[in-house]
């Protein structure tokens, strides 16, 4: 009755209409959720995916019981690594028989075995993409003095007034730049060229762009005499664990600013050098990490084509060795610090020794690791020429006092390294653990 009351005849039908319309809008609902092929059940599988990715350090808490292969690498910023990569990242879509890495250095070939992994480097392309450039430029300052008397002779006068544009360090780690000056004629042959003077400035330490303002004066020179100069300026980068690094380097012909001859006045220049990319030789490293143990095994195998700046003329002179230090990369300061045996040098020295550390699962994002290769004996003219070039650092005065062992050269593995081929060993060695992945690396 009150239903025909308030919607008449009617009533009763549309009530039932209603009723049967909303069952039927949800029996359609859950079949979308259930059904595979629809956008519930789409959305809903979708959301399942991203749950299973375990993020490394999830909002600044340590996650102890994550597994190695559920980290997700896609925010490293590999440069052009991979080929096919328009923003630097992996592509998870390629197929996996595709086991080859391009880079912009090298090419590696990827052999999978049960228990190692080699990363082969390959010849060269001869259409390689060219590194980024750090455009460093010198500025200098130019003065010569000429005789007033037969008592007064000449004198030039070359301030070293600033460096910009540093390139950066092989891993984290701020710059702390000099500026050596070699003088030199120009008759002189490649071969038989000596330096008549040499100079250089203090060290400054936690800048790429420092400002010297010295000023080194050669006395006692006559106008036909400078012409014949060539100015060699090298910046350097000191380093307090490593050999120090070549940044870059510039020569000045005397001719080509003649006009300094000709008046008094402070002549001042800017110049751009050209970077340096010295190569000290070769280092074969293994490398596995055991995520159970939460251990870091680096295998230290031989070393080839050892090179010396100035060239040594025997390695009998040498004991070879190599030290392996494990850095924070935030800051720079050491955690740890391990060493091979010494090995008597030869064209292919071979230690085989391997060192492990101890790397949480929150630490590799974090640490990096260096890799010098040592002498415990450096001949003579490596020595003259070390002493040659005195510094105004204390670091650098008291690391000569305090340890005859000279520093070969350097290679540093880490997330964030400088090296293309050295950032693609780390990250092959955390996306395939328990093998061990072994490349040849070129010490700087």
């Amino acid at each position: 009755m009150v239903d025909d009351e308030l919607f008449g005849p009617w009533g009763r039908i549309l009530i039932i209409v209603v009723i049967a319309l909303i069952v039927i809008v949800i029996l359609l609902v859950i079949a979308c959720y259930l059904i595979p092929g629809c956008h519930g059940y789409e959305y809903i599988r979708k959301r399942k995916r991203e749950a299973k990715s375990v993020p490394l350090c999830l909002k600044g808490k340590q996650n102890e019981n994550v597994k190695l292969n559920d980290v997700s690498y896609r925010s490293w910023r590999l440069g052009s690594l991979y080929e096919g990569s328009s923003n630097g990242t992996i592509d998870e879509n390629a197929s996996p028989n595709e086991n080859s890495y391009n880079s912009s250095n090298a090419q590696f070939g990827f052999t999978d075995t049960s228990s190692t992994l080699n990363l082969v480097q390959k010849d060269k392309q001869k259409t390689e993409k060219k590194q980024k450039e750090f455009p460093t430029e010198l500025t200098i300052s130019l003065q010569y003095l000429p005789p007033c008397d037969e008592t007064i002779t000449g004198k030039l006068v070359i301030g070293v007034e600033a460096l910009s544009g540093l390139p950066p360090k092989q891993y984290n780690c701020t710059l702390e730049p000099y500026v050596t000056l070699n003088i030199t004629k120009q008759s002189w042959n490649h071969r038989k060229r000596q330096r008549l003077h040499s100079f250089r400035t203090r060290s400054i330490r936690h800048t790429a762009s420092p400002i010297f303002k010295e000023a080194f004066g050669v006395a006692n020179v006559s106008p036909q005499e400078v012409k014949e100069w060539i100015l060699d300026f090298m910046a350097y980068d000191h380093d307090r664990y490593a050999n120090d690094t070549e940044l870059c380097s510039l020569k000045v012909s005397m001719k080509e600013v003649k006009h300094v001859l000709q008046s008094p006045e402070i002549h001042m220049f800017n110049f751009r050098m050209k970077p340096s990319n010295l190569e000290f030789g070769n280092i074969l490293l293994g490398i596995s990490y055991l995520p159970t143990a939460q251990r870091l095994a680096i295998n230290v195998m031989k070393v080839r084509d050892v090179k010396f700046t100035p060239p040594a003329s025997s390695l009998n002179n040498f004991n070879f060795y190599v030290k392996i230090l494990m850095l924070n990369g935030r800051t720079g300061h050491r955690i740890r610090k391990k060493k091979t045996k010494s090995v008597i040098a030869n064209s292919q020295t071979e230690f085989n020794e391997i060192l492990t550390f101890d790397v949480l699962y929150n630490q590799l994002d974090i640490v990096q690791f260096l890799v010098v290769l040592c002498s415990k004996a450096a001949p003579l003219d490596i020595v003259t020429s070390i002493m040659d070039h005195p510094s105004d650092s204390e670091d650098s005065l008291t690391s000569i006092q305090k340890s005859n062992n000279i520093y070969v050269g350097k290679v540093a593995l880490g997330k964030g390294v400088r090296g293309s081929t050295e950032r693609l060993h780390w990250f092959s060695i955390l996306q395939n653990p328990r093998k061990l992945v072994t490349v040849w690396h070129v010490l700087k």
